[in-house]
């Protein structure tokens, strides 16, 4: 009697598998392209809060770390100094995220 074929040898197994690899690869080739265009159309700080938000950390605040909006003076206050400071240690700290993937408070 002849023995079948093991799973890694039936024809039928060995197709699907193929097909799948293919489908797999024509998506990566689509995303690859749409991740291209992002980066072509962002300015630096989106990439930059893509980039976190990918590596789940927390997204700086806007007004705190954009240079942009900054008011220019040579006096601090301590106010000043504590909330920059409280926004780069929570920008080290990754988002914590909620069972509906949102970032929690």
């Amino acid at each position: 009697m002849g023995e079948s074929p093991s799973p890694a040898e039936d024809p039928a197994t060995v197709a699907r598998l193929e097909a799948r690899v293919e489908a797999l690869e024509a998506a990566l080739a689509r995303r690859s392209r749409e991740l291209r265009t992002i980066v072509r159309h962002v300015c630096r700080r989106d990439l930059a809060i893509i980039a976190r938000v990918q590596a789940g950390l927390a997204i700086p605040a806007l007004a705190s770390c954009d240079a942009e909006l900054w008011n220019e003076t040579t006096e601090t206050t301590s106010a000043d100094v504590e909330e920059a400071l409280q926004t780069l240690w929570h920008s080290l700290v990754p988002a914590e995220t909620t069972d509906d993937g949102d970032s929690g408070p």
